[in-house]
């Protein structure tokens, strides 16, 4: 059955007569619009016009200056959005609703260089071209609160009920109070075609996290967009709210986005499993970690894209702050997991759930890739508390999303594997951020110093 049969037969089944069509933006948003049925089935030969305005503003769709792709002078002139007919799924919450996920071309056909997706997609095609499959999932930490967007405003994000007044982590009891939204967030997803391995509370008030099953390629990151818009959209239709957020409050721990991933050779053999190998750690597998090691610090604004990001990354939170790798231990930003050959892998462990998915797991296949490339060989493994060591053995990872900006401007790793066009815009619209918080006078700053000078 080829791809627009598969749709007609949903259509079809779920009576559907409306379609959410979207695509990620910078920071991971699903954008886009709702069309009727028939107007979408009519145009997936040609595409649909969408401003190009989606690339030209921030989170606040403030318009950014200075971009390369769209800006005043271009007269943010439409794109096309072009259907990934693959990605085509009913929306389990919305009676009579399907969402499919677009990529982003020219009007002359060419793909939009500066879209998240296209720059997966590139990875993913030398991977290819190496001889690989990436096999890539990401665990989500997220909180619920018991508010609506008019209470979020009234109290200005502050005294917020959760859902749940306790820590708790890892508690099956306290869990199951929960379990009226986020027992129906699992169910939802799983019908959603996004699969849930498992689910927990965790180290917050109202704080959860749920683990994707994973998937190859393009599909593991338009799993983990789908998973945040829907849990965003089912919290809201009960009068909830969820964030991803990386650091909400200053006195939790922050919501991680840890990414797993794996190699995979044409015969469908785990390059990173080697039966005789220390831990089943291949060469291959250790050069891919001596590549993404190398690239942390150059990356690390596309892990860590906004200026909150930065705040989780406290030594003891659980968060890493160095440079280093180990076996089977979480204080280094790298665990590698070894056993079987069907479950070797490498968690990358830098990303907080506010993370573009598409992003990260570009930079981290693109920086393993490198290594084995390269041949790399990495340090030794980690094997005490990471937070403890010196800087010559672990470097420290950037501090801030300015300092992580100049060494992603600066890297030609990059350049080579995203291009330059998309490093200068991301570039310039992390460093509009950095301008906007600078600019903005916080509650911490009215605490502190509005009484005594």
């Amino acid at each position: 059955m080829d791809d627009r049969m598969r749709i007609e037969q949903i259509v079809a089944e779920y009576r559907i007569d409306a379609v959410k069509i979207g695509g990620p933006d910078y920071d991971g948003v699903y954008r886009g619009k709702r069309l009727p049925v028939d107007v979408f089935m009519a145009g997936l030969a040609d595409g649909f016009p969408q401003g190009d305005v989606l690339f030209g503003w921030d989170i606040a769709e403030q318009l950014v200056p200075g971009l390369r792709f769209t800006n005043w002078d271009t007269g943010y002139a439409d794109l096309l959005m072009v259907p990934d007919l693959a990605t085509f799924r009913p929306v389990p919450w919305e009676q009579n609703v399907g969402t499919v996920i677009c990529d982003f071309a020219t009007e002359s056909g060419e793909p939009v260089q500066v879209a998240p997706r296209y720059v997966l997609r590139r990875v993913l095609e030398r991977a290819a071209q190496m001889g690989y499959r990436a096999e890539l999932a990401i665990e989500l930490e997220f909180r619920i609160w018991r508010e609506d967007q008019r209470s979020l405003r009234e109290k200005r994000w502050s005294d917020l009920t959760a859902l749940s007044p306790t820590t708790s982590c890892y508690s099956l009891h306290r869990a199951t109070g929960d379990e009226f939204i986020v027992g129906k967030l699992r169910r939802m997803m799983d019908a959603h075609g996004v699969p849930i391995e498992g689910y927990n509370r965790e180290h917050g008030e109202g704080m959860y996290e749920m683990n994707l099953r994973h998937a190859t390629g393009l599909e593991a990151a338009d799993r983990a967009m789908l998973f945040r818009n829907g849990v965003k959209e089912l919290c809201l239709l009960d009068g909830l709210t969820a964030s991803f957020m990386a650091k909400p409050f200053a006195t939790e721990d922050g919501n991680s986005g840890h990414v797993h991933q794996s190699l995979w050779d044409t015969s469908g053999k785990n390059v990173f499993f080697s039966p005789d190998a220390d831990h089943h750690l291949s060469e291959t597998f250790r050069s891919y970690i001596a590549g993404v090691l190398k690239t942390l610090p150059e990356f690390m604004a596309l892990y860590a894209p906004n200026v909150n990001s930065y705040k989780r990354f406290v030594a003891g939170s659980w968060a890493p702050t160095v440079g280093a790798w180990g076996v089977e231990t979480r204080t280094p930003s790298l665990r590698a997991i070894s056993g079987r050959e069907s479950s070797t892998r490498l968690e990358n462990r830098v990303p907080g759930s506010d993370v573009n998915p598409y992003l990260a797991m570009a930079a981290s296949v693109a920086g393993g890739l490198h290594g084995v490339q390269q041949r790399l060989t990495p340090p030794p493994a980690v094997r005490s508390n990471a937070y403890d060591l010196p800087e010559d053995i672990a470097p420290r990872l950037p501090r801030s999303l300015d300092e992580a900006i100049e060494r992603l401007n600066q890297s030609t790793i990059a350049r080579e594997w995203f291009g330059d066009f998309f490093v200068d815009d991301y570039v310039t619209m992390r460093r509009w951020e950095v301008e906007q918080y600078r600019a903005a006078v916080t509650e911490w700053e009215r605490n502190r110093y509005f009484e005594m000078i």
